[in-house]
């Protein structure tokens, strides 16, 4: 498909990339900046997943974008012939965040943004989505945050049921908490699958974006796997499982784990 040459805006950030790319997936920053130009956008609430709906309205207009991509380096919604991204690039002091708009008019959404919201409009929209991502990302910056252990074996991941509270008792998760006070990311997630799970790991690489929380925390995943001999028992948890790539979708996972589930599945599928 044939796209007419993108709209771009740049922005250097004082946040690390995986926070920014956390920010630029929260769907009110986006329907902060369309509703400045008189177009109304609905989503889910939370961080935008992989193939989570937005729809664009304006008079009679519907524009329906899909999530075609989320992850550490940004977000990327097509549809119809448009395609809005967000790419984050870290940096030696913080990263760079450029959003782009790019369109066929030949296409029934881009026919949308041509004839009806306008080149204008989208070089207007450009700097208040810059000015959005900074704001929530130097604020995401300094929220307490929470760890959480990706624990791989072989082809399967180790996912923990909830016992509590009342509200999320048997929706599913990564086993974690939170880094205490000048406690390293790392050491913390030993630590707590030390408490949760009874069982050392060896903490490897972030895994995804940061995660927004409801309570405005943050949660960081990692990688990791069991120490050599251990076992681990479901002791704060009311079961713990272990869970192929293929099973992922059929446990009901917390918000904010479901939405890097894609990148476990990529995780999953590199040879180790």
């Amino acid at each position: 498909m044939s796209y007419l040459p993108a709209l771009r805006g740049t922005a250097l950030i004082d946040a690390p990339a995986r926070t920014v790319a956390a920010a630029v997936a929260e769907p009110w920053l986006l329907r902060e900046a369309v509703s400045s130009l008189g177009v109304r956008l609905s989503a889910r609430e939370g961080q935008l997943a992989v193939g989570d709906l937005v729809v664009l309205r304006r008079f009679r207009w519907s524009v329906r974008l899909r999530v075609a991509a989320a992850d550490e380096r940004g977000v990327l919604l097509t549809g119809g012939g448009v395609r809005v991204s967000a790419t984050v690039v870290p940096g030696d002091n913080g990263a760079l965040l450029t959003y782009a708009v790019g369109w066929n008019p030949a296409g029934r959404v881009g026919r949308f943004v041509h004839l009806v919201v306008g080149r204008r409009w989208v070089l207007r929209l450009l700097p208040a989505l810059l000015s959005g991502a900074r704001r929530r990302a130097e604020q995401l910056a300094t929220a307490p945050v929470v760890v959480g252990a990706v624990v791989r074996d072989g082809k399967t991941v180790l996912a923990a049921q909830r016992a509590r509270p009342p509200a999320l008792a048997g929706r599913w998760e990564f086993p974690g908490g939170r880094v205490e006070a000048g406690e390293d990311e790392r050491a913390a997630l030993a630590r707590e699958c030390r408490e949760e799970l009874t069982a050392d790991v060896v903490v490897g690489e972030r895994l995804g974006p940061d995660l927004v929380l409801a309570n405005g925390w943050v949660l960081r995943l990692y990688l990791a796997e069991l120490a050599p001999g251990a076992q681990p028992v479901a002791v704060e948890h009311r079961a713990i499982r272990w869970v192929s790539a293929d099973e992922l979708g059929d446990l009901d996972w917390l918000d904010a784990d479901r939405i890097v589930l894609p990148i476990v599945v990529e995780a999953l599928a590199v040879e180790r």
